[in-house]
C-alpha cells in the first residue's frame, strides 16, 4: 500500500515537473550572487607555508522547490536572501573542507542550484535549461572570480558532488588553456562524464595514475541500486577506483 501511495507521489511531482516545463519563465528567480560579498562563500585558509594549493568546491543539492509570499514557485535555492539555504549548503561544505582543506586554502561558493524535485524528477532537457540559465551561471562567476582574486596563479584542485559535479564538468569545458594548466586535478564525485563529453572537450581525460596531473576522477557509489539514476549516473565514460 506505501509503495503505491509513493509511486503516485512520485507521478504527481513529474507530471507537475513537465507541465511547469514550458512555463518556467513565469517561476521565481531569486536575487544573482555577488561574489565580492563574503557573505556568499565559505573560505577556511589553511595553507600557511604555500606549500600546498587551493581548493574550489561545488555543493550538491539541498533545496526543495518553495514558494515566495506572493505564491511565485522557485526551482532555486537563494543563497542571497535565505539564510536557511547557506546554512543547508554549509553542512555538506563543512565536512569537505575538514579533509580537503588540510593544509591547503578552501573556497566553496554559495549559489542558485537547482532544486531536488528539478534534479531528481524531471528530464534531462529540463534539468539542463534551469541548470544552465541561472545554476551554472552563479559557479562561472563564482569561479571567475576566484581565480582573478583569490588564485595568484596557485595550483587548484576542482571538485563536486551531485549537481557539483556536473559544474566540474561544465567548467573544464568553459575553462581557458592558460587556467586549465594549473589544475591539479578534478573531482566528479556522484556525477558522470558521457563519451560525448570527452570527445567534445579534450581537457577532460581520466586519470591513468596517482601521479597524473590535469586529469579528472570520476566515481559514483549508491547504498542499493535503486538509487542509480540516469540523469547521475549512466552513462559515463570513466569510473576510477578511489
Amino acid at each position: 500500500m506505501y509503495k503505491i501511495i509513493y509511486i503516485i507521489l512520485l507521478m504527481m511531482i513529474w507530471s507537475a515537473c513537465n507541465s511547469r516545463h514550458s512555463n518556467i519563465e513565469n517561476a521565481y528567480i531569486p536575487s544573482e550572487p555577488d561574489y565580492t560579498d563574503s557573505k556568499m562563500w565559505y573560505i577556511n585558509l589553511n595553507d600557511t607555508d604555500d606549500s600546498g594549493a587551493d581548493i574550489f568546491y561545488i555543493v550538491s543539492t539541498w533545496e526543495f522547490d518553495w514558494y515566495t509570499n506572493d505564491g511565485q514557485i522557485c526551482h532555486y535555492a537563494d543563497p542571497v536572501n535565505i539564510k536557511d539555504h547557506r546554512d543547508d549548503m554549509a553542512i555538506e561544505i563543512s565536512k569537505i573542507a575538514q579533509y580537503m582543506g588540510q593544509k591547503n586554502n578552501f573556497y566553496a561558493p554559495y549559489y542558485r542550484h537547482i532544486t531536488l524535485n528539478s534534479w531528481a524528477t524531471c528530464n534531462e532537457d529540463t534539468i539542463n535549461r534551469r541548470y544552465h540559465t541561472v545554476s551554472f551561471n552563479d559557479v562561472q562567476k563564482a569561479f571567475q572570480y576566484f581565480i582573478n582574486t583569490n588564485n595568484n596563479n596557485r595550483p587548484f584542485i576542482l571538485a563536486g558532488f551531485s549537481q557539483g559535479g556536473k559544474s566540474v564538468v561544465e567548467l573544464i569545458k568553459t575553462m581557458p588553456d592558460d587556467v586549465k594548466k594549473r589544475m591539479v586535478a578534478a573531482y566528479v564525485l556522484g556525477y558522470k562524464v558521457t563519451p560525448q563529453d570527452t570527445t567534445e572537450c579534450k581537457n577532460l581525460r581520466a586519470a591513468k595514475d596517482s601521479l597524473d596531473l590535469g586529469v579528472t576522477i570520476c566515481y559514483n557509489s549508491v547504498s542499493d541500486i535503486k538509487y542509480i539514476k540516469p540523469v547521475i549516473s549512466v552513462p559515463s565514460a570513466m569510473c576510477i577506483n578511489p
